[in-house]
């Protein structure tokens, strides 16, 4: 009796059921794929909750609803860390990203309302035209309110190489394809397996097809572009990660004695016989360019290491006019004239944007004046007694914007170099976040990425996104203050080359605008013939 009761039940809530699940299954595969968790393979079946729910037809009021509670969810657990600035910001930065999850989930439902259940072969449009669809909400994300490309389903791949090499000619932006359209193919077949259980029909899935050939295409036919590499010695490069507390980092009572620290752990690298020793993003505690007591001392600390380095500082232009930016120190020759300066600034974190508007906002966020943004690639030289590398920089978030990587290589970087300062989010998974960011910046380009963080992630990736040497203390912790030198090579292969993601940029974001309007527009006036089962 009680068997039966409970079937009935089950019966009447199947549609709450199936809702919630999609929203805890979904909210558990995203947030898996990504660090600190570290499973990529949950990228692979991400979204098929949602998708399975969808084929319940829902209303487009629940579909919103719905993905809206999976984003802001799903968001709010993976910059959990953010909460250490503000809470606040964490939770409507949460639920602004989270939005476009629901953007992506209504265009689903509408094209699975259109095409789905009318003919066999309507899946093919339906998984192409949602495959292109995240990878345009994805672009957009990165533009709208200055931009927030955190965390794109490529980035769950960032450990596995083979899954990114397509990103050579696509951009990380193909790799989101391809998840995605694995996603919506694995989730028909699924649903043709059970039909068949039920009805003994057996139909073809053609969305599934398609997905295991580009798949295939984009992964395993690729490693040829790995395979024969021809390596060379770049040079031995140095990280040194200061780790100081973010309030204590500005303190006027602690700066000599952060200076001592940043001291010591840059002189004890200088047995190691670095050809450069790389510093973090905004190391010292004064502008190195506008006071001359803080030139002068790094200038000296360079001349007793012997070594060249690259010290991520704030600049003083004048008494209104800062910047974040990185440096070369050269030994006995001093500060190199030229300096790179931070190009996409943190809203609400470096500046305020419109703050005419709302002067009010200074109340909540602690930032008494801007900083100026800079507006060039200003490559670094590194000269070595048989060669000079051109260096490109990128500070804090910056590499997370493909095109920023991108413009340093076109003007002829043949290293990126990454200065960050996760400090201010305490020892979370916010540093393996960003590290991801700089694997795919690695592949796009084909260059080497040489990170330093201020308490980690510090170490270095090959241009196939191999993370080849990363800093660690006895316990396999990142967050400590120390050093070491490591050496770099290369593949001779991509010297002086440009790839074609390089070259073309956002070129597969506009193809697949075209293929979302032809489906859109083809759903849109389909009058399908009888149903096919």
């Amino acid at each position: 009796m009680w068997i039966s009761d409970i079937a009935s039940w089950l019966a009447e809530k199947k549609d709450r059921l199936a809702q919630g699940s999609a929203v805890i299954l979904t909210v558990f595969f995203m947030v898996s794929a990504f660090p600190p968790f570290d499973v990529p393979e949950a990228g692979f079946v991400a979204v098929i909750p949602f998708l399975f729910w969808l084929r319940m037809n829902p209303s487009m009021k629940q579909v919103a609803w719905t993905s809206l509670a999976v984003g802001w969810i799903t968001w709010i657990l993976l910059i959990f860390w953010l909460r250490h600035v503000t809470w606040i910001g964490m939770i409507l930065l949460s639920g602004i990203v989270g939005a476009h999850f629901m953007l992506w989930a209504l265009g689903a439902t509408w094209l699975s309302k259109r095409l789905l259940g009318k003919s066999v072969w309507m899946g093919l449009p339906f998984a192409i035209g949602v495959a292109a669809l995240w990878v345009i909400v994805e672009h957009l994300r990165g533009w709208i309110f200055t931009g927030f490309p955190w965390l794109p389903l490529s980035a769950s791949q960032w450990s596995r190489p083979i899954m990114l090499q397509s990103a050579t000619f696509l951009g990380a932006w193909g790799v989101s394809f391809l998840l995605i359209l694995l996603n919506a193919g694995i989730a028909a077949y699924t649903i043709r397996i059970v039909n068949f259980a039920k009805t003994r029909s057996k139909t073809f899935c053609p969305e599934f097809y398609l997905a295991l050939l580009v798949f295939v295409s984009l992964t395993f036919l690729q490693t040829r572009h790995i395979s024969g590499q021809d390596r060379e010695p770049l040079f031995r490069a140095a990280a040194m990660q200061p780790a100081m507390q973010q309030n204590e980092k500005w303190d006027a009572a602690r700066a000599l004695s952060n200076l001592q620290q940043i001291e010591q752990n840059t002189l004890r690298l200088a047995p190691m016989k670095p050809d450069v020793i790389f510093w973090p993003e905004a190391t010292l505690p004064y502008p190195i360019k506008g006071d001359p007591t803080m030139q002068a001392w790094v200038e000296r600390v360079a001349t007793e290491a012997d070594t060249p380095i690259f010290a991520g500082a704030l600049v003083s232009e004048s008494e209104e006019i800062w910047r974040n930016g990185v440096y070369l120190i050269r030994p006995k020759w001093g500060m190199y004239p030229e300096y790179y300066a931070k190009r996409h600034l943190v809203p609400f974190g470096e500046y305020i944007p419109l703050r005419q508007l709302w002067p009010w906002i200074e109340k909540i966020v602690p930032i008494e004046g801007d900083l100026y943004p800079g507006e060039s690639v200003s490559l670094l030289p590194l000269s070595m007694p048989d060669r000079t590398i051109n260096i490109g920089s990128l500070i804090c978030y910056e590499d997370v914007f493909p095109g920023l990587a991108r413009e340093s290589t076109l003007e002829g970087a043949a290293m990126l170099f990454v200065a960050t300062n996760s400090a201010w989010y305490g020892q979370s998974g916010a540093s393996f976040q960003h590290r991801a960011h700089s694997v795919l910046r690695a592949v796009e380009n084909r260059r080497i990425v040489f990170r330093v963080g201020n308490d980690g992630w510090s170490g270095w990736i090959d241009e196939f996104g191999n993370v080849r040497d990363e800093l660690l203390d006895e316990d396999g912790k990142i967050w400590f203050s120390g050093g070491t030198t490591w050496a770099v090579d290369r593949d001779k292969r991509w010297k002086g080359r440009e790839t074609f993601y390089t070259r073309n940029g956002d070129w597969f974001v506009g193809c697949c605008w075209a293929a979302l309007a032809l489906i859109a527009a083809f759903a849109r006036f389909y009058r399908p013939g009888p149903v096919e089962f």
